[in-house]
């Protein structure tokens, strides 16, 4: 069991090293667009929900969780209590094993699609890493953002930078505010059979929305 909580991690990159050993997928699926989310994107959002004093005592939730990185660095860094839902339940298995190797025990696991999820009560921040839509539903990524923005009071989301624009301006017609925390290069390593490259790349942003009186 590996006892670590925030006040053992007093730098961005202690952050980026713990996520890292976070297990990805053991037979990632690609039809979900299963990719481990890079430790640094997921360090980045982390500290800074952080760094705002968002994660203290918050209730946190974790949309399309996967392996749980985002889950497991925001229990680490305080959060009362995560709430990590995935369809995939060998996904969530990986993350539960996890989490029981930090020895979390405020960190519950939700098989459910993302799109017909019914959650009590709000949410202090969202984390989520939706698919992009490339193998699986064409904007899968805006209903995940709308399920997110539904729940959350802050919300950190990645999607592919080309879409940059009209995500913007969908998150203003909700009366929402986005800030982008990073532009990033997505490292996809050879995964599926359809991979000829060694690394695919693909390039995504970090964003922070915020919705008032929501």
């Amino acid at each position: 069991m590996r006892m670590v909580r925030g006040a053992d991690i007093r730098r961005l990159r202690d952050l980026e090293l713990l996520i890292q050993g976070i297990p990805g997928y053991k037979s990632p699926k690609l039809n979900l667009e299963q990719y481990i989310t890079d430790a640094n994107i997921v360090a980045v959002a982390i500290w800074d929900a952080y760094m705002r004093n968002h994660l203290a005592n918050a209730r946190i939730l974790d949309l399309g969780c996967g392996t749980g990185r985002f889950a497991i660095a925001a229990a680490l860094m305080g959060a009362r209590q995560v709430i990590c839902v995935d369809i995939d339940p060998e996904a969530l298995a990986i993350a539960k094993e996890s989490a029981n190797n930090y020895g979390l025990n405020n960190v519950d696991f939700i098989a459910s699609d993302v799109r017909n999820i019914a959650l009590l009560g709000r949410f202090d921040v969202v984390f989520q890493n939706p698919p992009f839509g490339i193998q699986s539903e064409r904007g899968l990524d805006i209903k995940f953002l709308a399920t997110a923005i539904n729940h959350g009071n802050m919300v950190y989301t990645i999607h592919k930078l080309n879409t940059l624009d009209y995500v913007h301006n969908k998150v203003n017609s909700w009366g929402c505010v986005m800030n982008v925390l990073d532009k990033v290069i997505i490292t996809i390593p050879l995964t599926y059979k359809h991979h000829r490259r060694r690394i695919y790349k693909t390039e995504a942003f970090l964003a922070r929305i915020e919705c008032p009186g929501k």
